[in-house]
């Protein structure tokens, strides 16, 4: 496996992932500008176990919400990519059908879909008469608590080549500083504690879901839950009976905090009736329709204003827009929203 990851081939292709979206970025082209000579020092590299991460950035973004990134060099984005590229599979096998983030063939769209068809399954199972409830639950500062020790335990469960846990524990553990705007590093992760991933790291997605997937597994072989669905730290459970969800969000608590030491945002355990819609991925979804959440609505009209404002300036291209546009249109497209998609066909 990791001959595979260190080869120039591999490199190569995972060079080729990596610009995808963000070609005339300047990190990006300058090392395009001299490919051969940094691919093959990123493999020699590699190749004598030399290689180490190289400093980070940190910065804050606020839309639609404040987020503390840890953005990687660009070299080491070739490097995730190769290593997700080979190690991946070994993963997908393992999760459940229902965790939708950052997983090929998922996604919000499915995700939606998926919590739809378990509003209908309920309502065919309880009838029309028996209220159903939604149980939905969020982890506090997800990717901050993140533990290495117990991370690292769990990926090795699956991964047996010594020299790629060698290098999936150097990325998960060496974190230097390159500068940082208005985060400290500590927020982001703490070598002190051996926590946090860095959110701007392809890893860290995979390894997000290879570490609730421990959660997964436990609501679905221990606890034998049948409607539940999960975006990265997002889940939910549906069922007619409170005390019923209510007993599982006390088993569930127990096992984030003892096993895998995630404390759940106490403010964001909300149990209510799915009669008004169950708030999930962006988007309110009943048993029969779907639509854009408020929030996510409020979003896309800041971003809009914006966008309109750079367009009138002349700081943002005719085909910038209208990709924005059509990003937009496929949004509305997976739910009701006739309405949304024609008013904002007419946006100039």
């Amino acid at each position: 496996m990791y001959q595979i990851i260190s080869s120039f081939s591999s490199l190569l292709a995972a060079y080729k992932l990596a610009c995808r979206c963000k070609q005339y970025s300047q990190h990006i082209l300058k090392f395009g500008f001299d490919l051969e000579k940094n691919l093959e020092q990123l493999s020699l590299e590699l190749t004598t176990q030399r290689y180490w991460p190289s400093p980070y950035v940190y910065f804050t973004v606020t839309d639609p919400k404040e987020r503390h990134i840890a953005a990687p060099a660009f070299r080491d984005r070739v490097v995730h990519h190769s290593l997700v590229t080979q190690i991946e599979p070994l993963f997908e096998k393992q999760f459940i059908t229902d965790s939708y983030a950052c997983r090929k063939n998922k996604g919000t769209h499915f995700g939606s879909r998926r919590i739809k068809k378990f509003l209908q399954a309920a309502r065919s199972v309880y009838g029309t008469n028996k209220p159903i409830y939604c149980l939905r639950m969020d982890i506090s500062k997800f990717f901050v608590h993140i533990d290495w020790d117990i991370l690292l335990a769990i990926i090795f469960r699956t991964v047996n080549c010594p020299k790629t846990e060698q290098l999936i524990s150097r990325i998960v553990t060496h974190h230097r500083i390159y500068k940082y705007q208005t985060v400290p590093p500590f927020s982001v992760v703490s070598s002190y504690h051996r926590t946090g991933l860095p959110i701007g790291n392809l890893t860290s997605q995979l390894f997000a879901n290879v570490y609730m997937n421990e959660l997964d597994r436990y609501v679905k072989k221990s606890l034998h839950i049948r409607w539940y669905g999960r975006y990265m730290d997002d889940f939910l459970i549906i069922h007619s009976d409170r005390k019923y969800l209510w007993q599982q969000q006390k088993a569930i608590e127990l096992f984030s905090d003892n096993t895998l030491k995630l404390p759940l945002s106490k403010h964001k355990v909300v149990l209510a009736p799915v009669d008004q819609g169950v708030p999930f991925v962006g988007y309110r979804i009943f048993y029969d329709h779907i639509l854009v959440r408020n929030s996510t609505l409020l979003h896309i009209e800041r971003k809009l204003r914006k966008r309109r404002n750079d367009f009138i300036q002349g700081r943002l291209t005719t085909e910038t827009l209208q990709a924005t546009k059509s990003s937009l249109l496929g949004h509305f497209s997976h739910a009701q929203t006739w309405g949304l998609r024609k008013k904002l066909a007419l946006w100039k």
